[in-house]
């Protein structure tokens, strides 16, 4: 069996002189030696049992070219609803061309970037903004449809954009189901507190999917978004998570996804499918210190060892930035944009996979732990809300916030950045070493969680630069407690002082330069989830060939480890962060 974090730190404290001293708990070990010499010792045990994607025919190496837009929407309804898709769907066309003319087989557009964030406040308005999605089984190519009404004229348009210029478009759009006949004016008919439309919509149903059309402009894939985030106008998709899977005419299986935090349904694709290609349309709204979308994009990939291509829509002042294309089945750098001044912006790069089959049988439902948390006791700041509550935010989040965005032209705009609640995390100051000292800190929390980093001050630091160890194990709320989540966490996070408030705040305040140097993070977790990632303080992925990731499995936990080759230049989070979703308590 592979050696264990621990066992290396207690063979170094047998064997070297150590100054060891205890904390509150938390164990601090300082010792002097070649750390380089110490991290080979540690990867020459024997190979641990290292989780592998099940379910697999693999053929052979396939290497494509894909696109992700980065895009700002059009959303001014002076013109009605319908004139905003057309505006948009223009858009995608050229863009489709442009990535065609580099060589892309495939591109993916941003979540809400056909719509945009604004769907009006009418049901006539917002109705107006959706179009009827044919079953891919199928293989419709609404291209060939004669005349059409204002509920497939996208549809058609976007369908004769694949087959001409040949290349697979991924589009996100607001789909109507069982409204035919329905039409609407605007008068009268504002969106209520009543989670249901009104009774001339009975019937109708509304879903936020991510739609497939083929190089011959066929529908061929639709998956509904099932985890929606606060989209009261929305119905959850129900269809089974391999109906998100497709395969393409060059020869690679592709799994959509619109909500990455959830196992449903790329997660579940990919570890029961054996898929290995994913691509993400998305508006995510950046969180620090773990949640920015590139560490979400990279740790996705890295962590399930699997290629993302992500679009994100562009609106740095709601928080919405980052697109790129993750090469994670081979390790290879990513190709991704993370700048509030690049606008629009088309990524387009080889991607090179293992062409894999998926199972021809149904997704297999494998042993779950069934988690009770009715009472949240111990989350004071967390907590169930009443339906009407969860109306009531939702309703807000449309009239006064998420709705609002207006298409951006402008350069160097301010990116606006929501941050984790980081106080029911342990933590603790990591202390300044005397260069080539080294220090060993543990660090644990709930349910067997326990975090360990090897780091050095190799120069003198500012009294202004503080960083932190935290460990976290239990539930997150999002969007006021909407939503909770089980997440595990272990981190190194940039802080403005000692306390843990100020941590991941760094876009705040002129950071000086950093001599903290970290060599190695681990942690024990309950799930194989983990998402690790390496972030500058200028918000920025470090280099892949300066750091690796390795994930091992023993019979009661899984060990992830990220190992830094090189120093990183002020650093402002370095993550293991990993979702056990078998313990959501909705799960």
């Amino acid at each position: 069996m592979k050696l264990s974090f621990s066992y290396v730190i207690t063979y170094f404290f047998l064997s070297c002189l150590v100054a060891a001293r205890q904390n509150n708990g938390k164990t601090v070990r300082e010792h002097k030696y070649d750390f380089q010499s110490t991290l080979e010792a540690h990867r020459k045990g024997e190979t641990a049992k290292t989780f592998v994607h099940k379910d697999t025919t693999v053929d052979t190496e396939v290497e494509y070219v894909a696109a992700a837009l980065q895009y700002a929407p059009y959303d001014d309804l002076s013109a009605g609803g319908l004139a905003v898709l057309e505006e948009n769907a223009r858009a995608f066309i050229r863009y489709a061309g442009e990535a065609r003319d580099m060589g892309a087989q495939i591109i993916v557009f941003p979540e809400y970037g056909l719509t945009s964030l604004n769907l009006g406040l009418t049901w006539g308005t917002f109705l107006a903004q959706t179009q009827v999605v044919p079953n891919p089984e199928d293989k419709e190519i609404p291209c060939e449809y004669g005349d059409v009404n204002n509920s497939s004229k996208i549809m058609k348009e976007l369908s004769c954009a694949a087959m001409e210029s040949g290349i697979y478009l991924v589009v996100d759009l607001a789909e109507q189901s069982n409204c035919s006949g329905v039409a609407l004016s605007d008068e009268d008919l504002a969106f209520s507190q009543n989670s249901d439309a009104p009774g001339v919509l009975s019937g109708c149903k509304f879903y936020n999917s991510q739609v497939v059309f083929d190089d011959a402009g066929a529908v061929v894939a639709r998956y509904r978004k099932k985890h929606l985030f606060v989209e009261p106008v929305f119905t959850p998709g129900t269809d089974p998570d391999s109906a998100a899977t497709f395969q393409t005419s060059f020869g690679v299986t592709f799994t959509l996804f619109v909500d990455i935090l959830y196992e449903n349904p790329a997660v579940s694709n990919i570890y029961n499918l054996g898929v290995r290609d994913a691509l993400l349309s998305t508006a995510w709204m950046d969180q620090l210190p773990s949640l920015a979308a590139p560490q979400v994009w990279k740790g996705f990939s890295q962590g399930n060892n699997v290629n993302l291509v992500a679009a994100n829509i562009y609106h740095p002042p709601g928080g919405y930035l980052g697109s790129g294309i993750f090469r994670g089945v081979y390790s290879e750098p990513e190709y991704y944009t993370y700048d509030t001044s690049s606008g629009n912006k088309l990524i387009v790069g080889k991607v090179k996979t293992k062409s894999a089959v998926p199972s021809a049988s149904m997704l297999q439902s494998g042993d779950s732990e069934v988690f009770n948390d009715n009472d949240f006791d111990d989350l004071p700041l967390l907590g169930p809300l009443k339906m009407e509550e969860r109306q009531t935010i939702a309703m807000e989040v449309l009239a006064n916030g998420k709705n609002k965005q207006k298409q951006n032209t402008n350069q160097n705009m301010k990116h606006k950045y929501k941050h984790e609640n980081l106080s029911r995390y342990n933590h603790v100051v990591l202390e300044r070493t005397s260069p080539g000292i080294l220090a060993i800190h543990e660090l644990c929390h709930e349910d067997g969680l326990c975090c360990n980093l090897a780091y050095e001050y190799p120069a003198e630091q500012s009294e202004d630069i503080v960083y932190m160890l935290i460990a976290y194990s239990g539930i997150v709320g999002h969007a006021h407690n909407l939503y909770l989540t089980y997440v595990q966490d272990c981190g190194v996070v940039l802080c403005l002082n000692e306390t843990i408030d100020s941590c991941g705040h760094f876009e705040e305040a002129y950071i000086p330069d950093s001599a903290f140097r970290a060599y190695s993070l681990s942690g024990t977790f309950g799930d194989r989830y983990i998402y690790p990632s390496v972030f500058t303080d200028t918000l920025q992925l470090f280099s892949d060939d300066k750091w690796n990731y390795t994930l091992s499995e023993s019979p009661d936990h899984f060990h992830a480890i990220i190992d830094l080759h090189e120093e990183v230049n002020d650093l402002s989070m370095l993550s293991l962060y990993s979702r056990w979703f078998s313990r959501d308590p909705n799960h």
